[in-house]
């Protein structure tokens, strides 16, 4: 290697590290912009009282739109108790809450006693589009949502759509499973253009007692946003999941000409998420969706059934079947920084049982909050640290969802770090989009290492599977009938052993190793 080519190679690294340590700078997300310093208190200016009784909705609103039409400025909300619902939030407006507030959600419930899904804050739903808000403490110490004494469980505490330059932060939800994240973000048509939430900042907030469906924050629509010192207790804190019907029938053929997709997720950044006795820390599931990039470091969970989750995209039969829908993608994901500890209170849903080893058994105990109507969630065993169960990690032979190191697995004594093994070994230089589909869907092994049993995940497309040692003797015969076959490998010695998998149209290999 020649002096030149190596001081190309030190600077190009460098960079790329540089780039990775600047992309989460909170002055990338988020711009302090000057207004009429119009401050006012809640109580004092206004007449609002501290009790959970008064519906201080309107009074709320009279003093964010008085600030507003003023130039813009702070409104302080003192230490007591307060509730509020379906509260706009204007432009520059920012709202600072002491650390003893606690406020509640107010909900009337219409005559015919059907419950609509509503939030406490609204930033910028079924308004014109508004920018630079914030809702944050008037100090570090955070303040409380209380959500157990809802009269509707469709609630929210932020509602984020056709706003931007904004932040939400430091704050505590107590929950009650209720059936919305606490933060949500969605988009809407203004002017004939769709509009979502870009340029925010949402930090520094932790939910108890989450829905398994549910957690901190759910995002079908939003660019250029950090996430950031975000926990939970249940559900999934970071849900970057963009199923909602209404916007994948945004997709296919209803795009303009030369548009990849119409709200959607793009330049997320997520930092420091954890999950307690959940589901997951971060599940990132496109839909029928072709979103754009998210890049997140410092996942943790404790006894969570994942701390990552990472899904494929599928066109649900709930979608428009006749605009052209494809099975979703991210454009680029890069998670680096996991840490799960295994635990047995985590939530698990049986679409997730096959991907235990067998060691485990799925856990037959119900979550006791989950109601007759709703899927079974169960409360078991943690699985594995990290799930990658795309059918968009190579594209045009490039590695599209990444995984660095270190990824570590507390207390797991059967499962490997990531699912699948080979996840860490594909070469997408070697494949096309097409082939890596397929083997991805026809090819898994878990557990490997295995001792008594191994799982084959296979498509309808799989005949057979055949397991060599490295000899070149068949070892074990294996019927490929069934979407997952387990395969009972106690007889086999410790070592290296190959598995051909013989598909309809190709075969291919995967190394198993045997403890």
């Amino acid at each position: 290697m020649s002096i030149k080519t190596l001081f190309f190679l030190i600077l190009f690294v460098v960079n790329f590290q540089s780039f990775y340590a600047q992309i989460d700078n909170e002055a990338n997300f988020y711009t302090l912009v000057a207004n009429a310093n119009y401050d006012k208190n809640l109580v004092l200016d206004y007449n609002v009282d501290n009790n959970f009784v008064t519906n201080d909705s309107a009074k709320l609103e009279d003093a964010i739109n008085d600030i507003s039409s003023n130039g813009g400025g702070i409104l302080t909300i003192p230490s007591g108790n307060y509730s509020f619902g379906e509260v706009n939030l204007n432009s520059n407006v920012h709202i600072k809450i002491d650390e003893g507030v606690v406020i509640r959600p107010f909900y009337e419930i219409p005559s015919d006693g059907k419950l609509k899904n509503y939030a406490i804050f609204k930033l910028g739903s079924n308004t014109n589009p508004i920018q630079n808000v914030s809702i944050t403490s008037s100090s570090e110490n955070r303040f409380t949502i209380d959500l157990t004494q809802n009269n509707n469980p469709n609630v929210a505490v932020v509602n984020c759509e056709k706003v931007s330059n904004f932040i939400i932060s430091n704050f505590n939800v107590i929950d009650s499973y209720t059936k919305i994240s606490a933060v949500t973000f969605g988009g809407d048509f203004y002017n004939e253009n769709y509009v979502y939430p870009i340029n925010g900042i949402v930090k520094n907030i932790d939910i108890q007692n989450a829905h398994y469906g549910y957690g901190v924050v759910q995002t079908q629509s939003a660019e250029n946003i950090l996430f950031k010192n975000l926990s939970g207790t249940g559900g999934a804190t970071l849900r970057l999941e963009t199923g909602f019907t209404g916007l994948n029938d945004l997709q296919g053929t209803n795009l303009p000409s030369g548009v990849k997709r119409v709200g959607g997720i793009h330049k997320i950044v997520a930092r420091n998420i954890s999950s307690r006795n959940g589901n997951s820390a971060l599940m990132i599931s496109p839909h029928a969706l072709h979103n754009g990039t998210v890049d997140a470091e410092g996942i943790q969970s404790i006894s969570s059934g994942f701390a990552v989750r990472v899904e494929g995209g599928f066109v649900s039969s709930k979608y428009d079947q006749t605009i052209g829908l494809t099975d979703g993608t991210f454009k680029h994901v890069r998670v680096k920084n996991v840490t799960a500890t295994y635990g047995e209170n985590a939530e698990i849903k049986s679409k997730h049982f096959n991907y235990y080893p067998p060691e485990i058994s799925p856990p037959t105990t119900l979550a006791s909050y989950i109601s007759s109507d709703e899927t079974s969630v169960f409360v078991g065993s943690s699985i594995v640290p990290v799930l990658v169960d795309t059918n968009y990690t190579c594209t045009n032979g490039l590695k599209t969802v990444v995984i660095e190191e270190p990824v570590v697995g507390i207390g797991f004594k059967f499962q490997e770090v990531i699912i699948p093994a080979e996840y860490l070994t594909i070469n997408c230089a070697a494949l096309s989009v097409d082939d890596y589909k397929t083997e991805h869907k026809t090819g898994e092994i878990f557990p490997n290492p295995a001792s008594n049993f191994i799982n084959i995940k296979n498509s309808k497309s799989f005949k057979i599977a055949t397991i060599y040692n490295v000899s070149g003797q068949l070892i074990k015969t294996v019927d490929g009938k069934n979407f997952f076959t387990n395969v009972d490998v106690s007889g086999l010695k410790s070592g290296v052993y190959f598995v051909n998998i013989d598909a309809d149209t190709s075969s291919f290999t995967r190394k198993l190793i045997i403890k």
